[in-house]
């Protein structure tokens, strides 16, 4: 059975700084329209990223460093040293009361982002859009409360914008 998290982990390069994300666990039989499903130790996942490569804000799911530090979490022998990637995460309840359905939700509006920002991409700002703002816009829209999404927002480490949001029309 599906369960999805806003997830966080450490930037590579500042260990104070974190990357969140959403983390998708699947079930046995569940997978996402696009988004190929990876694996470690039995659990199938998928992540679901806004990054800045280039200086914009894009969408990538399965991002391999969010993907692997969902895998050493998963598998303590794949354990890294200081910059690596510890995962934090926080249950989101879905506001259609099924996972699956909500993580599908979150991959059609990631995809609905990449088409409407195709030609006018937005540009990244590490305090207000950012993966944080990014994470938090699609929360939003897909129905999960401001106060929900503020509890589940905060993890560990500095981390700006994810109390903010982008405009709502790039998710639509």
């Amino acid at each position: 059975m599906a369960k999805v998290y806003w997830a966080s982990r450490d930037l590579s390069s500042f260990v104070w700084g974190n990357h969140q994300f959403l983390l998708v666990f699947l079930g046995k039989n569940e997978s996402m329209q696009k988004i190929k499903t990876q694996e470690e130790s039995g659990t199938r996942f998928v992540t679901i990223a806004g990054h800045q490569p280039n200086g914009n804000l894009v969408y990538v799911p399965n991002e391999p460093s969010d993907v692997a530090s969902v895998k050493e979490t998963l598998n303590k022998k794949l354990k890294g040293n200081f910059y690596d990637y510890d995962l934090e995460k926080h249950l989101l309840t879905a506001p259609n009361g099924n996972a699956w359905s909500f993580a599908l939700e979150l991959e059609a509006l990631a995809e609905k982002y990449v088409v409407n920002t195709t030609t006018s991409p937005v540009k990244y700002s590490l305090t207000n859009r950012n993966c944080s703002t990014w994470v938090n816009t699609m929360l939003k829209i897909a129905g999960v409360s401001a106060s929900a999404r503020l509890t589940a927002g905060e993890f560990s480490g500095i981390d700006w914008g994810e109390e903010d949001l982008l405009d709502e029309s790039l998710f639509k």
